[in-house]
């Protein structure tokens, strides 16, 4: 995680406006790729509209009490960062980039490891 440098501390603020932590962020990471995983949730295999994509399990993990809205929008702004970084480009929407025709399930839960590593990393401690 070498190429990636500390974010400002109002980065790490979620929508309520409260302070959250890496640990936080990178739990509800984990908890969303282990339900994709879990429940066979391919993007190749569920297109557009299947409610079967990463979006929809952060959503879920955050109604089974494994995140918030905070977590999963800090979610959201760390893959994006991790994915700006990758690609070295300046705008990326990680649900675009998850929704690709030919992204697979192993490269989506690997995105999700690095940036529960970067939050984790980088974040907030409690």
């Amino acid at each position: 995680m070498s190429e990636f440098t500390p974010m400002p501390s109002d980065f790490w603020e979620g929508l309520s406006g409260s302070r959250t932590t890496g640990e936080a962020i990178a739990a509800h990471l984990e908890a969303a790729g282990e339900f994709m995983e879990r429940e066979g949730w391919d993007p190749q295999l569920y297109g557009l509209g299947s409610n079967r994509q990463l979006s929809d399990a952060l959503r879920q993990t955050a109604m089974d009490g494994l995140g918030d809205a905070d977590t999963r929008y800090l979610a959201r702004s760390c893959m994006e960062l991790v994915l700006r970084t990758r690609l070295g480009v300046t705008y990326v929407d990680y649900e675009v980039w998850t929704e690709n025709l030919h992204r697979t399930l192993d490269e989506v839960l690997e995105l999700l490891t690095a940036t529960a590593a970067y939050a984790r990393q980088y974040g907030p401690r409690a």
